[in-house]
């Protein structure tokens, strides 16, 4: 709130008080009368007060940083040996958010986020284009990946590193709808410092390291099943 507003703000509660304790002498000389409006009028000063005193210690909102996977990923650079119809990737509720989380080994069951920073979208939603792009999925094929995100976060061991990491259960579909292959995967990379920049860039590199283990994955008896 500028000063001139304050300033204007508090004439216009003095004018009002004024002439309102003017009103109160005129209709009435009574003690009474005089006390109970004199209560009101310290009433609307005290309130007065007490506003413009909010308004002076108002701050400027804190800024909240933004981080997401980088620029696009190469295409192709971890290229699903079977072609896939559709890949498509969800999250679970505890990872469904914005927050960039974090878990410190010294409070296991204990999920924070970090202060004013923040995902530029839901996990799902920035790993799905990732893997698009990096496992090359054309719509060819005629089996559907199915991708679900259970882990995406920060990890401080008792030592003070800190890696980032990504849990998924992957399910393969065929052609008809019907679950031919399941598998889960647990990958992690390491941050150069605890930080959320860092974590940021090294969530990058998990991505990455995410679409070698679905490659791989498809290579085995997943991908033959795709083939037949």
């Amino acid at each position: 709130m500028t000063t001139a507003f304050t300033n204007d703000f508090a004439d216009v509660i003095t004018d009002v008080v004024a002439n309102t304790l003017s009103v109160s002498r005129t209709a009435s000389t009574g003690l009474r009368a005089r006390t109970g409006f004199t209560r009101s009028a310290r009433s609307v000063l005290l309130a007065a007060s007490v506003l413009l005193a909010g308004c002076g210690s108002l701050q400027p909102a804190p800024v909240v940083t933004q981080h997401d996977l980088g620029g696009l990923f190469e295409v192709g650079a971890t290229r699903s040996p079977v072609p896939l119809r559709t890949l498509n990737v969800t999250a679970q509720p505890l990872v469904s958010g914005t927050g960039m989380q974090y878990r410190e080994a010294a409070q296991p069951t204990r999920r924070a986020n970090y202060a004013q920073n923040r995902w530029a979208a839901p996990p799902a939603a920035m790993v799905e284009p990732a893997l698009l792009r990096l496992l090359a999925v054309d719509g060819g094929g005629s089996c559907r990946l199915q991708l679900s995100l259970a882990e995406f976060i920060i990890e401080v061991d008792a030592q003070g590193r800190s890696r980032a990491r990504i849990a998924a259960d992957l399910r393969l579909l065929d052609a008809r709808g019907i679950n031919v292959h399941m598998h889960s995967l647990d990958v992690s990379e390491p941050l150069a410092r605890t930080a959320p920049a860092e974590g940021a860039q090294a969530m990058r590199r998990a991505v990455q390291r995410l679409g070698d283990g679905v490659a791989a994955w498809l290579g085995g008896d997943a991908g033959r099943a795709c083939k037949g």
